[in-house]
C-alpha cells in the first residue's frame, strides 16, 4: 500500500476538508503525470504557465525547475523581491537568446548583456530591475538565477 494512502487512512479531517484534500491530489497528479512527459517535450524553449513560478512577468524555459533550497522571495502588499534559481538541461547559449527574446514580451528592456561561457543579463522596466545569471553546470545543463527587486526611479 502506497504510503500517501496509510496517511488518508489514519488521518481523520474535519467536515468540509474533503475539497481541499480533493484540490491537493489533483494539483499531485499534474505534477506526477507533468514528471513523466518525455525529455524532448520537457526540454523545449517554452515560457512556463504563470501559475508555476513566483514572478509573473520573468518568463523561464520549461527545461528549467525551481531549486527551492537556493531560492529566496520577499513578499508584502508593497513589494515583492527576492532570487529565484532554476537548473536543468539547457545550454547557455540558448538560454541567453530565450530571455533576451521573452523578456521584452513582458515589458522588459534589456539594458546589458555580457555572454562568454556563461551569461549575465541586466532588465529594466518602469520601478523594477531584473539581473539574470546564467551558469554552465555540466554537459548541456546550466543554472539559472533570477534577481528582481525595486530599482530607484531616476
Amino acid at each position: 500500500m502506497s504510503p500517501w494512502l496509510k496517511v488518508m487512512k489514519v488521518r481523520s479531517y474535519p467536515k468540509g476538508c474533503c475539497h481541499f484534500v480533493l484540490a491537493g491530489t489533483m494539483v499531485l497528479a499534474t505534477v506526477i503525470g507533468c514528471a513523466q512527459t518525455p525529455e524532448a517535450e520537457r526540454s523545449e524553449m517554452i515560457p512556463t504557465p504563470a501559475a508555476t513560478y513566483r514572478f509573473e512577468d520573468v518568463p523561464i524555459p520549461r527545461s528549467l525547475a525551481i531549486e527551492k533550497k537556493e531560492s529566496f522571495i520577499y513578499e508584502s502588499e508593497a513589494i515583492k523581491t527576492g532570487i529565484l534559481v532554476y537548473g536543468g538541461k539547457a545550454k547557455v547559449g540558448e538560454l541567453a537568446h530565450f530571455f533576451k527574446e521573452n523578456m521584452a514580451i513582458h515589458g522588459w528592456k534589456l539594458v546589458s548583456n555580457f555572454e562568454r561561457n556563461d551569461a549575465l543579463l541586466t532588465f529594466n522596466k518602469p520601478g523594477w530591475g531584473c539581473v539574470i545569471t546564467i551558469l554552465p553546470t555540466g554537459r548541456e545543463r546550466a543554472k539559472v538565477e533570477v534577481r528582481v527587486g525595486p530599482v530607484e526611479s531616476q
